[in-house]
């Protein structure tokens, strides 16, 4: 969730009410004028005396957000990266499994190189195991892609494969009604883990994080060399 404010907004030739709410790339208008503008199309932003004073293409755009309007151009100017929102940083351990979304990949394989697992239904066919993290890794993130609830048996293994302060990003097909953020909760529940934040990964995927209960976690002491 972005920023949100009510204020009044010169458009133009336009002085209209609006709710205007600041996304991860774009500014929605709503209200007596109704816009999306994306990051990308802005030839300028700036701030000053409590307005946020926007160019595209030649027409000024001007928000009354008052002591606000400096962090809202700031973020306009500093989008959040998608890496960010997942939080991602330089020096973890993150494991992949069955991820398909080739922008999210493509991010993962340049900041942190991740180990990379096929798709839970790739099984072995003489045992029938799929090849997930082991036991003990101590990763710090996993990243599973589902598409069907039997997918989110693999829960357990991978609890036990995360480092007591690590996270298990489910993604899943947005507005499905067979599997949805209520299903990957329940799945999460049943394996020891508890959810605290959902992101958006793509028009058509969303991510759940789950994570060990703070209760739960052991006190474990960091290898040298370990932050």
């Amino acid at each position: 969730m972005g920023l949100e404010a009510q204020c009044r907004a010169r458009i133009g030739d336009q002085d209209v009410a609006v709710r205007a709410l600041l996304e991860s790339n774009e500014l929605i208008l709503r209200g007596e004028h109704r816009e999306r503008l994306s990051f990308s199309v802005l030839d300028s932003i700036d701030a000053a005396d409590g307005r946020l004073i926007l160019r595209r293409n030649g027409e000024q755009i001007v928000l009354e957000l008052g002591a606000a309007a400096a962090t809202w151009a700031d973020k306009i100017r500093h989008p959040r990266t998608l890496l960010d929102k997942l939080g991602v940083k330089a020096g973890q351990r993150v494991a992949t499994v069955g991820l398909t979304d080739a922008n999210l990949l493509a991010q993962l394989r340049t900041a942190v190189a991740p180990t990379e697992y096929p798709p839970i239904d790739a099984r072995d066919p003489a045992t029938g195991i799929c090849d997930l993290p082991t036991d003990g890794a101590d990763l710090d993130l996993v990243f599973i892609e589902v598409a069907t609830l039997p997918h989110l048996d693999v829960l357990p293994a991978l609890r036990s494969a995360i480092a007591q302060a690590g996270a298990v990003w489910v993604l899943h097909p947005k507005g499905s009604a067979k599997l949805n953020d209520v299903h990957v909760m329940a799945a999460g529940k049943a394996a020891g883990l508890v959810d605290n934040k959902v992101a958006r990964v793509s028009d058509t995927l969303s991510a759940l994080r789950l994570v060990i209960p703070k209760a739960a976690r052991r006190t474990v002491s960091k290898p040298a060399g370990r932050a």
